[in-house]
């Protein structure tokens, strides 16, 4: 079964979710972990960027879904994990080969993976940020009315809420299949508080120019943004793990100094 809108759930059925971040320090330098699909795409990618972040996506995935389905991760067990991609370029599931009834969400920036598995078929979206300088034409040609005011009422943390709004949007794009194919400026976040605490999740809101509405969740860690939303919402994103590498990770950008492997 490949994810679904979420809309055939029973009522108070919210989908349980999960999350898990991994860091390109963290990937393993054998490659064994891979199916033979994965890996013949893998050395396919000449371009250092695109193989790493292929990788360290790939791994993300596999332990996020492992750790959720209380398997091991030893490289033969995660070799049956395999994230393949929908023509719209999102992930879909596969395990042994078959369509897993979960969906799964996965994104990558400056050198971080974060993965969301849900526990159902359910279409969810996830994206990851930076909190960094965002031009006045950014704001005004990517954002809603709304959401600029928002960014103006920030002060000096209007990076931070740009980079927040954008990232939802990323996440909300993700969920309706289409990417940045669609319009940013026909999704609108609404975010009630800018200033939670750190590595704590708070909640937003994504409503589409059709209005639907997805609940969605918002994370901070040092520079980095986490965002997920999904159809109909529930509880936070839980941890797979204790503590994240998130949460103490600096953004890399390694394959500056060799682009071509």
């Amino acid at each position: 079964m490949t994810p679904g809108t979420g809309h055939d759930r029973e009522p108070g059925q919210e989908p349980a979710t999960w999350w898990l971040a991994r860091g390109e320090d963290q990937l393993p330098a054998s490659a064994d972990w891979l199916s033979a699909g994965e890996r013949g795409r893998a050395d396919a990618l000449r371009y250092t960027k695109r193989r790493t972040d292929f990788l360290l996506g790939r791994w993300t995935l596999k332990l996020a879904v492992a750790k959720a389905l209380g398997w091991r991760d030893d490289p033969a067990v995660l070799a049956r994990i395999e994230g393949r991609n929908a023509p719209s370029g999102a992930p879909l599931l596969y395990l042994d080969g078959q369509p897993a009834d979960h969906g799964v969400s996965l994104t990558d920036r400056a050198g971080c993976a974060v993965c969301l598995v849900a526990a159902r078929a359910v279409a969810v979206g996830c994206d990851v940020e930076i909190v960094e300088p965002r031009s006045d034409a950014f704001v005004r040609d990517y954002l809603t009315q709304a959401e600029q005011r928002l960014v103006g009422a920030a002060g000096p943390a209007g990076d931070a809420a740009a980079n927040l709004i954008w990232s939802a949007k990323e996440s909300a794009l993700k969920v309706l299949g289409t990417g940045l194919r669609r319009d940013t400026r026909s999704v609108e976040v609404a975010v009630a508080e800018l200033s939670p605490p750190e590595r704590t999740w708070s909640a937003l809101r994504v409503r589409t120019a059709e209005g639907e509405v997805f609940p969605g969740w918002w994370r901070r860690s040092g520079t980095f943004l986490v965002t997920a939303c999904w159809p109909g919402g529930g509880p936070p994103p839980a941890a797979l793990e204790e503590q994240s590498p998130i949460d103490t990770m600096l953004p890399s950008h390694r394959w500056v100094d060799r682009p071509v492997s």
